[in-house]
């Protein structure tokens, strides 16, 4: 028991090791099976050299009937189909344990099932009856367990390969579609970001107009030039819903509107005053050049939010005369609407949901019949992303770009940092946070029916490849089973006919001898009483003269037969030769029950023998000898011929017991 601990310690010490290299090596995943083969055949290698130091060195005691070469063979395929269905089996579960805890696991699991079955299939086995001594029905059913453990443990080491195969293919879709489905996002958001820089220039280049200064000075006719030039604008790009200039008190001074049929300029009656919106109180905190951006909301007209919902992004940037005074500001509404139909467009060619989503996790595009521009309504604020889908929000917000696995299905997202493309530098970055330019989340929602849709093509014929593998491989091993049965029966019967007697069945003297050897070493373990009766026919030679051998052969088969009725099944029956038989009685009881076999026996022999209507009858001589401690084979055997002659001498019919001096 010790040195099977210590082979446990030392496999386990060396999978954990050879697991720790193998991930040095950085294997990628779609080469798993180089990487499982180099782990099985060192680990395997290991084994094999362990068993064979503490084999060779006496520290274990392999099987009899197996040569050096066979044990360390068979300890090479045990070692490499333990290995192999370990690391087929890792992938699967996924464990979520860190790397040290799945080393430890490994190596505590390879090392017990290894240890496990070295001991119980290739060591020395407790039990102490030869191999060529069992029965044709124990070696058929040994046999029929040995093909059956080979064909299901080789078919799930199969299915297990299937299995990582298919789970590689799925995890190579799932990139490939997430690999697809980022350049999408990306095009998406360089659009926006595009159309949002282009009004950002303009608002830009309307802050310094000629004709805005010479208004700054008092002109009333630049107004009218003005407001030409924001039209032409609104016209040139219908994208613009309002073009603006507000003096430093929130009132409208100048207004362009997107009517339906073309810009619209408001009459000064129906200008407004929005000195309280968010968007000019932040932008008229501004200096000069610098460029304000809001976020996307509808827009408001009157204290109401317009009908039907206009989205809309605002780019605002202050207006200075040219005595640096603050004047106002201009400001350009972007009307998202078209950005959307595009997304409607582009949602077409990604492979899930596609959602916009504000800095706060709101809905901008996507389930807008739930929670789209829910932050608008105050009764339905709590209807952002973290409420439909929980825990997810967190992981979008706090990263520019990426992609998960969640239980709600995959989740691509890319970040649009308005206002901006490219790489940007640290100042502006800051600048772009003092700013408070606004960030939006363009995410796409694959659902695993989604994500699976393709990869499930495959699964079809992994199921048909597996099941024709295992259809093919039982109808081999049950063929090589059929051979192999007719072997050992074929086997068996030479066997039987070099370790019986022909005539009788009974064992030969050969094989008595054998047994007998057995049931004495037996003895020494288990102390339990031994007896061997030795046993002659009397007035058997004149029946050969008288009848023939046939007549002979006759008696001999029925006193077999007779003798069989009256022992135990326990017991040893041998035909020694001639008209010469023992028995091997283990556990007989005491001496008074050995009488009373004998006497049975004397019993069933004093019945005449019928041989073609003739009676044929015989005598017995029965010589008892039990075996006591410290007495060798030889005696036994001995002792028990000259108890037998004893009672020969003695008269017909009779038993007598060897005195043996038990010291």
């Amino acid at each position: 028991m010790l040195y099977h601990l210590l082979l446990f310690t030392l496999l386990m010490s060396a999978e954990m090791l050879i697991m720790q290299a193998m991930r040095k090596l950085e294997i990628t995943s779609s080469l798993f099976w180089l990487e499982i083969f180099l782990d099985g055949a060192i680990v395997s290698a290991i084994t094999v050299a362990l068993v064979r130091y503490f084999v060779k060195s006496k520290r274990l005691i392999a099987r009899e009937d197996l040569s050096l070469e066979s044990t360390l063979l068979r300890t090479g395929i045990i070692a490499l189909g333990v290995e192999v269905m370990l690391m087929l089996i890792i992938p699967l579960v996924r464990l979520s344990a860190t790397g040290l805890t799945t080393f430890i696991l490994d190596g505590l699991f390879f090392a017990l099932i290894t240890t496990l079955l070295i001991h119980y299939l290739l060591l020395k086995p407790t039990n102490l009856i030869p191999l060529n001594q069992h029965s044709l029905i124990d070696k058929i059913l040994a046999l029929r367990s040995f093909l059956l453990f080979c064909y299901l443990s080789s078919l799930s080491l199969f299915l297990l390969l299937l299995l990582n195969v298919y789970q590689q293919q799925h995890q190579s879709y799932i990139t490939h579609a997430i690999d697809q489905e980022e350049p999408q996002l990306a095009l998406i958001k360089n659009s926006l970001n595009d159309r949002i820089s282009k009004a950002a220039l303009d608002t830009l280049m309307l802050a310094r107009q000629e004709n805005l200064q010479l208004l700054l000075n008092g002109d009333t006719e630049a107004l009218h030039r003005l407001t030409r030039d924001y039209a032409n604008l609104a016209s040139i790009k219908p994208v613009y819903e309002q073009i603006r200039f507000i003096d430093t008190q929130g009132t409208e001074m100048i207004r362009v509107d997107q009517g339906t049929l073309g810009p619209v300029v408001i009459n000064q009656t129906n200008l407004q005053n929005k000195l309280n919106r968010y968007y000019f109180t932040d932008s008229i905190k501004l200096s000069y050049g610098q460029i304000y951006i809001s976020p996307m909301d509808l827009n408001i007209e009157h204290g109401r939010i317009e009908l039907p919902y206009k989205p809309i992004v605002r780019t605002a940037t202050p207006v200075f005369d040219r005595q640096g005074v603050k004047r106002g500001i201009i400001i350009i509404n972007l009307n998202a609407s078209t950005l959307f139909t595009q997304l409607k467009q582009d949602a077409e060619n990604t492979a899930g949901e596609l959602m916009l989503l504000n800095e706060n996790g709101y809905w901008l595009f996507g389930h807008e019949r739930e929670a789209a521009w829910a932050f608008m309504f105050p009764e339905y604020k709590d209807r952002t992303m973290e409420k439909y889908y929980p825990g997810i929000w967190q992981q979008i917000r706090d990263h520019d770009k990426g992609a998960f696995a969640s239980p709600y299905g995959y989740f691509i997202f890319a970040t649009i940092a308005t206002g901006r493309t490219g790489t940007e530098s640290a100042a502006q970055n800051k600048l772009a946070a003092d700013l408070r330019w606004p960030e939006w989340k363009l995410v796409s929602l694959a659902s695993p029916e989604d994500i699976s849709l393709a990869y499930n093509n495959i699964l079809i014929p992994l199921v048909m490849f597996f099941i024709l593998t295992a259809a093919v491989t039982g109808a081999g091993s049950l063929l090589y089973f059929r051979i192999q049965r007719k072997n050992l029966i074929a086997q068996q019967q030479i066997e039987h006919l070099a370790h019986h007697d022909m005539l009788t069945g009974l064992c030969n003297r050969n094989l008595f001898i054998q047994i007998l050897e057995l049931q004495l070493a037996n003895f020494k373990r288990t102390k339990e009483p031994l007896a061997l009766l030795y046993m002659d026919l009397d007035n058997f030679k004149p029946i050969n003269d008288k009848y023939g051998h046939e007549a002979g052969d006759y008696v001999l088969k029925q006193f077999a037969y007779r003798l069989k009725k009256i022992l135990r099944e326990t017991d040893t029956l041998a035909r020694l030769g001639g008209d010469e038989f023992a028995a091997i009685l283990p556990s007989f009881g005491d001496q008074e029950q050995l009488k009373i076999i004998a006497q049975r026996i004397i019993t069933v022999m004093e019945q005449p023998f019928i041989f073609n209507g003739q009676p044929l009858c015989i005598g017995i001589s029965i010589g008892i000898a039990i075996h006591f401690k410290g007495l060798p084979l030889e005696s036994l055997l001995h002792e028990a011929d000259q108890a037998m002659y004893e009672a020969k001498r003695t008269q017909v019919n009779s038993f007598y017991f060897a005195e043996v001096d038990e010291n």
